[in-house]
């Protein structure tokens, strides 16, 4: 969600990696590596440690779009995929936590919110993507 090309994509796993290994010695071993690992990585993907992109060409409003996804329901994962592109950056992360069935405990160790903070942000997410793919639908 945070590289819309492959090229991109490698340069952002390639700095997560950088940044993990830097931050290696000072993991404390308080929670799990998954969680210390994407923890990490959101920081890196929404903070822009990236150095900043080199000048290229323009690209299109369709070229900005995400690939499009495969499924069995590729309609709905199309409408998903748009509602989460205009999220902002904060609910976008929260929202691919929960998508990837991070607990709330586990979102919270991962973002330093409270769970029940969360919680509230998570049925505000839930109802701001409602509303953006209910739009969507009515503009189809």
């Amino acid at each position: 969600m945070y590289a819309r090309t492959e090229e991109a994509r490698r340069d952002l796993f390639q700095d997560i990696a950088a940044q993990m290994w830097k931050a290696w010695p000072n993991f404390r071993r308080d929670s799990k590596v998954s969680t210390w690992m994407y923890r990490i990585a959101l920081n890196v993907a929404i903070s822009g440690l990236r150095r900043p992109a080199l000048p290229t060409e323009t690209l299109t409003e369709e070229q900005h779009r995400l690939p499009a996804p495969e499924s069995e329901f590729p309609e709905q994962v199309a409408l998903l995929y748009a509602a989460l592109d205009r999220l902002s950056r904060v609910e976008k992360s929260l929202a691919l936590l929960l998508l990837e069935d991070y607990s709330y405990e586990e979102m919270a160790q991962i973002t330093g919110l409270s769970a029940d903070h969360l919680r509230v942000r998570m049925f505000r997410i839930r109802e701001k993507l409602r509303t953006i793919i209910h739009q969507q639908r009515n503009t189809l």
